[in-house]
């Protein structure tokens, strides 16, 4: 493909090709035709030739340098990138190549300074390198840990990414769903306006302009020049810090909003900074406690195996081979999990106060060639360790010898150790038993042991001593708003207004539009939205914004008020809204309930009533409601059995959820292909797991406890 003479030269002048290297138009070509044709190596030799004929031009230089990036010739790279900058100092590119190898080697600091240099000297028209660098830097920050910096270089690489770049959104994607960050640190944050009648307004703006554009140090500089002149008006120190956090200075961000917090602010500002703050201050950091493999030695392999399987505290479970794959190990004989108090003969009836909680996980292993037979005990080193390992001594007995060695595999912070229920209830527990059970404990969490929890941010006082502090008060509401939006669904409301009734502090206000446009409302706020007032609008920009970040207590309450309102139909699907509200469901009765919602809907529109059925049977599937699927499934076949698009996303579910095996669901998948179905899409074509059910007591996050909780 020809190289368009009117595109931006790649030497990062800012002119078209045509008008600074058309020269070069006929190498170029080449190079690229080699490059389209995977042969890297042939274009970077055709490079340096070209290199040879015209030294130090720009556009070659460039692509010189990207070719000995893309082969991962770091050291060549360095040495032309060098080159490239001493001898185009006023070039984006240039410097943009430099934050490309910086962030390639890991390295945040340089790769910002880099990349700041080169956004300076943007002035119209963004080089390629200088985008693809905002990506590549956003990326390293977010490996490195520097949460904000990486979320606003991510930001603004997805805003400026063509429509057909779907890369820049994936990796926006993947930075909302980052090691399980709360809504706080996923929302898009932004600066706060400028007093309406600062005398020095106009010149803040100008430092606006400049953020808005990336030029973050300039802007810093600008703000400061005002903070110097004029004093520490709130909206200079919350704008200065993030300025900080997005150029990687986590000290001076988390230092400003503390700051911010203490001033006369609204009490939503103050509260919002004031818990991203704690998030990320390294100094306020839950304790950490170890996780160990505490390994015994067995006296008596025989008579030892025999008590544990005997014993109602010690339950045998098949671990996943995988697990022992990845330490190098050989796979044990035997595998049990240790309980905190006998198992009851059955879950019927069963009280919170007797459910078994894990205690640890036993493997044992026989004797190999350099080792002796050994039972392996993992567990945390938390208030329950001696417990544990005495409960396990007791049921040894003399079959199990004396501790041989114990090894640090990891760290859990002591909130979580404290909050999350890490239960083990009968098989026979009934699905209605276990949900109880399950709301009783989330209450009894939040309500009861939170409260009693000491942390750094309340000067390492628990939330109960912290209450009756004035000066603490800032920091328990921001505290208690993390765990607020830590299980990021509206299920624990009633617990957290419990909670703050209890610490006697305030509950929050609705709020009200009142004409004003609240598509920029912090998404932690949304769902108190009196959203009847909310414009079309404001409502469409808030759901696009709710799905970007997974705001899902925010986005149920936008997809409720979409439905509601016809206007919205062409704007937000209402098969869209319907998926998302049901999938965030825990309650199987209300799933079923806006599955009945969804189905009438389709029917007053005239459309297929197939995705709702098959999200029913799904839902009947998944809770155990044996005679009702089966009633559904017949029906299906009945009223949908021409459509081989629903047969194909039936034979979908039934295999996703287990009811029929691979096999059959490959040939179904093979019949339909061959009649020219696509695979269907709509609310059956989710994963089982994503509608909640009484076995789901384990976050949708993959493993974390709901209650999220700062690292």
């Amino acid at each position: 493909m020809p190289v368009d003479p009117y595109a931006i030269c790649p030497c990062g002048s800012g002119k078209k090709l045509k008008f600074c290297c058309s020269d070069l138009v006929g190498e170029i070509e080449k190079i690229h035709r080699m490059i389209e044709g995977e042969q890297p190596r042939a274009a970077l030799r055709h490079v340096d030739q070209t290199l040879a004929a015209h030294p130090g031009r720009a556009s070659l230089l460039d692509l010189k340098a990207t070719l000995e990036l893309s082969l991962d010739e770091l050291d060549a790279a360095r040495e032309t990138i060098t080159k490239f900058v001493a001898t185009n100092a006023d070039s984006p590119t240039a410097h943009a190549c430099q934050a490309l190898l910086s962030a390639e080697l890991h390295e945040s600091r340089p790769a910002i300074e880099s990349l700041q240099k080169a956004l300076a000297l943007v002035d119209r028209e963004m080089p390629l390198r200088v985008y693809e660098a905002l990506g590549a830097v956003g990326g390293s920050l977010l490996e490195s840990g520097h949460i904000l910096a990486a979320q606003a270089h991510l930001w603004l690489h997805a805003a400026l990414a063509p429509k057909e770049d779907e890369r820049a959104r994936e990796v926006l994607a993947a930075l909302n769903h980052y090691s399980g960050l709360p809504l706080l640190l996923r929302d898009q944050l932004r600066f706060k306006p400028w007093p309406q009648d600062a005398p020095w307004r106009a010149e803040a703006e100008k430092a606006t302009r400049l953020a808005d554009h990336g030029k973050w140090q300039q802007a810093v500089a600008a703000i400061d020049r005002l903070g110097a002149k004029y004093g520490a008006d709130p909206a200079l120190v919350f704008n200065r810090a993030l300025l900080s956090g997005w150029l990687a200075d986590d000290q001076t961000l988390v230092a400003g909003l503390h700051a911010y917090a203490q001033m006369e602010v609204p009490l939503d500002d103050a509260v919002e900074a004031e818990a991203i703050a704690q998030l990320l201050d390294a100094e306020q950091k839950d304790p950490r406690i170890d996780s160990v493999i505490r390994v015994f030695a067995i006296h008596d392999l025989d008579a030892l195996v025999a008590k544990l399987s005997s014993d109602k505290c010690v339950q045998a479970f098949d671990m996943d081979p995988e697990l022992f794959a990845q330490r190098d190990q050989p796979r044990p004989r035997h595998t049990y999990i240790l309980l905190d108090r006998p198992m009851p003969e059955t879950g019927v009836g069963l009280t919170r106060e007797l459910v078994p909680r894990l205690a640890g996980v036993m493997a044992i292993y026989g004797r190999q060639t350099d080792r002796a037979e050994r039972l392996e005990l993992t567990l945390d080193k938390g208030p329950a360790f001696d417990a544990a390992t005495a409960s396990l001594k007791e049921i040894g007995g003399g079959a199990l010898g004396d501790v041989l060695e114990e090894k640090v595999i990891g760290t859990v912070s002591r909130t979580e150790t404290e909050l999350n229920w890490r239960w083990h209830p009968p098989r026979d527990t009934p699905r209605d038993v276990r949900r109880r059970l399950i709301e009783e404990e989330r209450r009894a969490a939040i309500v009861d042991r939170w409260p009693a929890l000491t942390r750094p941010a309340l000067q390492n006082k628990s939330a109960s001593e912290a209450a009756g502090i004035p000066e603490l008060r800032i920091p328990l509401l921001a505290s208690v708003l993390i765990l607020e939006q830590g299980g990021n669904t509206d299920r624990d409301n009633e617990s957290i207004a419990e909670l703050r009734q209890k610490l006697g502090l305030p509950q929050p206000e609705a709020i009200e539009p009142g004409g004003a446009s609240v598509s920029g409302l912090p998404l932690a706020r949304v769902p108190r939205l009196n959203m009847s007032a909310v414009s079309d609008d404001d409502l469409v920009l808030l759901y696009r914004r709710a799905i970007v970040v997974g705001a899902q207590a925010a986005l149920v309450q936008l997809a409720r008020e979409a439905v509601r309102r016809p206007t919205m139909a062409d704007r937000i699907p209402p098969a869209d809204a319907y998926q998302r509200l049901i999938a965030a469901e825990h309650d199987p009765e209300e799933a079923r309930g806006v599955i009945q919602e969804a189905r009438s809907h389709a029917q007053s529109a005239g459309q297929s009533t197939a995705p709702w059925d098959l999200a029913e049977l799904e839902l009947h599937i998944t809770s155990g409601n044996v005679d009702e699927a089966k009633d559904l499934l017949s029906r299906i076949e009945r009223e949908h059995r021409d459509d081989p698009q629903v047969a194909a996303a039936l034979y979908q579910l039934l295999y996703e959820t287990g009811v029929i095996p691979d096999e059959a669901a490959m040939a179904a998948r093979h019949q339909a292909h061959e009649r020219g179905a696509p695979a269907m899409a709509g609310a059956a074509a989710e994963p089982a797991s994503h509608i909640w059910t009484p076995d789901s007591d384990r976050p949708a996050s993959g493993g974390k406890s709901a209650l999220w909780t700062p690292s």
